[in-house]
């Protein structure tokens, strides 16, 4: 058994207390602390409280502490909710695509090829950077799935129609 205290292993001597130190009596008795001076007692939290609200619930008002405020060590942080997103609102340019608008520019590459791509760029002229550089995205997606569509069909006629080729040339009817 090591001690960490002592590491060289000698035993130790106490050494004398110095002649002017006292002592303390070992059972003096000590006065009460008033009610005052103690420290207030924790409440225990709300047992509802430390569970997050339901999905699209709002939370009461006044519970939210300010932005960037953090919470005491131990307690759940109240329900902040997602950021305020911006809206499509008619007549207004466009934040960003939703994924019905996204869709529909595929169909429209994949249906219309190059000329899709040039109609999203000018028709999202007006739009934020992100909502016109997604248009053209998806509409070049579409482009690029026809285009690959297409080599694959003309690969498979070509390969259908050679070996039809040359299955006719070793058959003869006398």
């Amino acid at each position: 058994m090591s001690d960490t205290i002592n590491p060289s292993g000698a035993p130790r001597i106490p050494s004398e207390p110095p002649a002017n130190s006292q002592v303390p009596p070992a059972a003096a008795p000590t006065a009460p602390v008033p009610p005052a001076s103690r420290p207030a007692p924790v409440p225990d939290p709300d047992p509802a409280a430390a569970y997050p609200p339901p999905a699209g619930a709002v939370p009461p008002t006044g519970q939210m502490p300010p932005t960037g405020q953090v919470p005491p060590t131990g307690q759940v942080p109240p329900f902040q909710g997602q950021p305020e997103v911006p809206q499509n609102i008619p007549g207004m340019p466009l934040f960003q695509l939703t994924g019905g608008m996204k869709f529909g520019w595929a169909a429209l590459g994949l249906l219309m090829g190059p000329v899709a791509i040039l109609i999203a760029w000018l028709t999202n002229a007006h739009n934020f950077p992100e909502a016109k550089n997604a248009a053209v995205k998806f509409a070049l997606f579409g482009f690029l799935t026809q285009l690959l569509l297409s080599i694959a069909l003309a690969g498979l006629v070509g390969c259908a129609t050679c070996t039809a080729m040359t299955g006719m040339a070793g058959y003869c009817y006398y």
